[in-house]
């Protein structure tokens, strides 16, 4: 995000002799960056509460490089989506949708042309339900204003799907300067984790912390809020009471780092060593590769889990593939063609209409050819410009109503209802009194 440049304004003063002053006016508003990657997470289809609940969740995680309030209706398409996602700067799309089996399936798409990565959703656990589990809620106020650090770990750099894996996801979340990046806007992390026993992705969420190593609650205390010491003789006795008990972030040297710069609370000073926290907060997902597609949901299949084929079969595949594309062009330039006709028709025939309606007028020699030929001489100059008129003249004249107006009449009226069968509706006349 960035804020715009203040801009001076001059404040206008009463007449009453004051002197003007000058004010900065500050633009509080903010305005999106709308550079780096942007999601839309959709549903295809019905996917029951919980998919939905699934859905809102995916979305929360993602922030904020989502449409979060985006809605999706049914007689959206997936082409209006990627019509419109140019405009909106958006690089991924997330499209949940439920199969006959009863699982979801959880398709990765780079618009707008592809490829298509497509998961099976085996298990979940929505954010709330993580959430309850925790004995210790973290406050979740301002987690959200930054995108998360992706984090992947056991996935095969040799393996092709793998290699395309990792640069789909890391294409999501913009990239991290590990030099230049402030350490305050690192507040949750997105791991995704391969398993070569199940031959699935674990996903996780967690929010990031850091807690200053070797220091014990009663110092804590202190560093809070001065407690009340009249107890005690000495500071000593405060600080080594049983009652105070040792933190319990006291963690392994693995989870210790050495601060390069300052980090938000208190103890996290530069060059400290601090301990990192993590803290889950949901959703869980468990994702199985399917396929990968060439296109958006469509398109040649790269790479698929259960279907082997073999290179004659993916050979006439592909040409099966091109044919039908072949097709499809083939049928638009055949549809742009009956459409540009179709309008070149249609200004032909109000051209043609137009000039009809020209042509359509009295010519004054057949006028005074007939004159001639009836009464036998010539007619005169003023009687041709009498008659001289146009059919459309003609019809307007027969077509025009002339309107009387009468003089006003003070006399009473009287408002009498026709109620004949025939005429249907409100017919009113309006009849004198007898004087």
């Amino acid at each position: 995000f960035q804020v715009t440049s203040s801009q001076e304004a001059v404040v206008s003063t009463q007449s009453t002799g004051m002197v003007k002053s000058r004010r900065k006016k500050k633009r509080t508003h903010v305005v999106e960056d709308e550079e780096g990657p942007h999601t839309f997470v959709i549903n295809r289809g019905k996917l029951g509460k919980s998919g939905l609940r699934l859905m809102l969740d995916i979305r929360k995680f993602l922030e904020p490089l989502t449409a979060r309030n985006l809605k999706a209706r049914k007689y959206n398409k997936l082409k209006d989506y990627i019509h419109v996602s140019s405009q909106f700067g958006v690089t991924h799309m997330l499209l949940l949708s439920k199969s006959l089996l009863g699982y979801i399936n959880l398709r990765v798409c780079k618009v707008p042309r592809g490829p298509t990565l497509t998961f099976r959703v085996s298990d979940y656990t929505l954010l709330k339900d993580v959430v309850s589990s925790l004995k210790k809620k973290k406050a979740t106020q301002n987690l959200y204003e930054d995108a998360p650090l992706l984090i992947m770990n056991g996935f095969d750099d040799t393996c092709p799907h793998h290699q395309l894996i990792t640069t789909t996801f890391q294409n999501m979340f913009p990239a991290v300067n590990v030099k230049t990046v402030n350490l305050n806007s690192i507040k949750r992390c997105l791991l995704l984790n391969y398993s070569t026993e199940t031959d699935k992705i674990e996903l996780r969420h967690y929010s990031v912390s850091a807690a200053p190593v070797g220091v014990n609650r009663a110092v804590k205390k202190l560093m809070k809020k001065v407690p009340d010491l009249s107890k005690y003789s000495d500071i000593s006795e405060f600080l080594t009471n049983g009652y105070f008990s040792e933190s319990d972030g006291e963690d392994g040297p693995e989870n210790q780092v050495i601060l390069p710069q300052k980090i938000a609370g208190r103890g996290n000073l530069k060059s400290n060593r601090s301990a990192i926290r993590l803290t889950e907060l949901g959703p869980r997902l468990s994702l199985q590769l399917v396929k990968i597609q060439d296109g958006v949901g469509e398109g040649e299949v790269l790479y698929h889990s259960f279907v082997k084929k073999t290179a004659e079969e993916k050979k006439e595949l592909r040409i099966k593939i091109e044919k039908a594309k072949a097709l499809k062009e083939k049928r638009k330039k055949e549809q742009q063609k009956n459409v540009e006709k179709k309008k070149k028709a249609e200004s032909d025939n109000k051209k043609r209409k137009r000039k009809q309606e020209n042509q359509e007028e009295f010519s004054d020699d057949d006028d005074v050819e007939h004159y001639k030929n009836e009464i036998g001489e010539m007619p005169d100059a003023e009687l041709l410009l009498k008659t001289k008129r146009t059919k459309r003249s003609e019809q307007h004249q027969k077509s025009s109503k002339r309107v009387k107006f009468s003089e006003p009449d003070n006399s009473k009226t009287e408002i009498v209802h026709d109620k004949t069968p025939k005429v249907r509706g409100l017919a009113v006349r309006r009849k004198k009194s007898a004087k």
